[in-house]
């Protein structure tokens, strides 16, 4: 029988694990904007890191129902998994709309947008190592971190909306560019949502 203190190490382990998924996802993502290549390749890619991800937050899951002691309040352990498991979720159904709203080109904003999320998942990869370390005054810069990066999530997505209304192409392929600036900014709320949940772990163990 595990001890709770590995049962506390493994939770850990799968968070750290999961938001290594995610940023594994992001980078993939941020090639596919970079208009390199074609896009068809990058949908099975990122639907299999969703899988995982799902994968890793039922563990996760299944393995709270089975244990008394966690190395922090099981939910907040369980808030960080869906919260995480959501920002790779929204990078998937990103990329996914390219597929369905049969588009095949990318553009400035969407290479910006990718590397947002980019920076905004290594900062929530180094915020949970420092929390497997409980490390947790250290937590708070990359919290704030995220928090910026998604205020420039924000102007992108003003800024792209405003482009579409000031050089009008096609109705319909503009209201689809639209959805898209639109989902990828939710996809960044997604990491402030985890900013968010950490800043609530420091207050209470820092």
């Amino acid at each position: 029988m595990f001890s709770g203190k590995k049962k506390d190490t493994d939770f850990l382990a799968l968070l750290i694990e999961a938001a290594e998924n995610t940023l594994e996802a992001a980078k993939v993502f941020r090639e596919a904007m970079s208009g390199s290549s074609a896009l068809a390749p990058y949908f099975d890619k990122l639907k299999e890191l969703e899988n995982k991800g799902d994968q890793l937050t039922h563990s996760i899951f299944k393995g709270l129902s089975k244990v008394f002691l966690t190395p922090i309040d099981r939910e907040d352990i369980m808030e960080l998994a869906m919260s995480v498991d959501d920002v790779v979720d929204g990078i998937e159904a990103t990329i996914a709309r390219f597929d369905y709203l049969n588009i095949d080109k990318t553009d400035d904003f969407m290479k910006e947008f990718a590397e947002v999320i980019v920076s905004s998942c290594e900062h929530i990869l180094e915020a949970f190592k420092l929390l497997s370390k409980k490390k947790y005054s250290e937590i708070t810069e990359h919290a704030v971190h995220i928090n910026s990066l998604e205020n420039e999530a924000d102007r992108l997505m003003r800024e792209g909306i405003r482009a579409i209304f000031v050089s009008p192409k096609d109705p319909y392929h503009d209201f689809k560019i639209k959805e898209l600036y639109e989902r990828l900014e939710q996809t960044t709320d997604s990491c402030e949502d985890v900013a968010n949940i950490l800043d609530s772990v420091v207050l209470r163990y820092a």
